[in-house]
C-alpha cells in the first residue's frame, strides 16, 4: 500500500482536525445538557458520570494545549504545529477564557435569580470555556486551510 508523505499526512490531519472540532464541541455541549437535565445526586453511577466529564474535560484542554496527535511521528506533530497554528490555537485559548470569564460574571449576577450549586458552576464556566476554545480554533483552522 502507498504510505503517505509525513507533509501529506500533516496535511490530511490538519483539515480532519478543522471538520472534527466543532463537532467535538456540538458532542461536549449535548453531554453538558444532558447534565443539567438529570442533575446529579450522590450515587456511585454519579460519580462515574462527573469523573467521565472532568477527564473529558481534561483531555480537551490537553489536545487544545499541545496541539493533540500525540501518536504521530515528531515530524508530522511539528508540521501539524506550525506557527499559524500554534496562534490560532491562542486566540482559541483566549476566547475560551473570556467565556469562561463572562459565564462566571453571569452567573455571580443571576445567582439571586437561580440558585446553583458549586458544582453547577463550575460546571458551566469550565464547559463554556473549552466549548468556546473547541469553535473558536475549528473556527480558525476551517479558515486556514480554505
Amino acid at each position: 500500500m502507498n504510505q503517505l508523505s509525513d507533509v501529506e499526512q500533516a496535511d490530511r490531519l490538519g483539515r480532519r482536525r478543522a471538520r472534527i472540532l466543532p463537532v467535538l464541541a456540538i458532542f461536549f455541549l449535548s453531554q453538558q445538557a444532558a447534565f443539567f437535565s438529570n442533575p446529579p445526586a450522590e450515587r456511585a453511577v454519579d460519580h462515574v458520570r462527573i469523573g467521565a466529564w472532568v477527564v473529558m474535560s481534561a483531555a480537551i484542554l490537553f489536545a487544545l494545549y499541545t496541539g493533540g496527535a500525540w501518536f504521530r511521528s515528531p515530524a508530522v506533530r511539528a508540521m501539524l504545529n506550525d506557527e499559524p497554528t500554534r496562534a490560532n490555537r491562542a486566540n482559541a485559548m483566549q476566547w475560551g477564557f473570556i467565556a469562561a470569564t463572562v459565564v462566571g460574571m453571569l452567573v455571580y449576577v443571576f445567582q439571586g435569580v437561580a440558585q446553583f450549586t458549586t458544582r453547577e458552576v463550575i460546571h458551566l464556566i469550565v464547559s463554556a470555556g473549552l466549548v468556546a476554545a473547541l469553535v473558536r480554533f475549528g473556527m480558525l483552522e476551517r479558515r486556514a486551510h480554505a
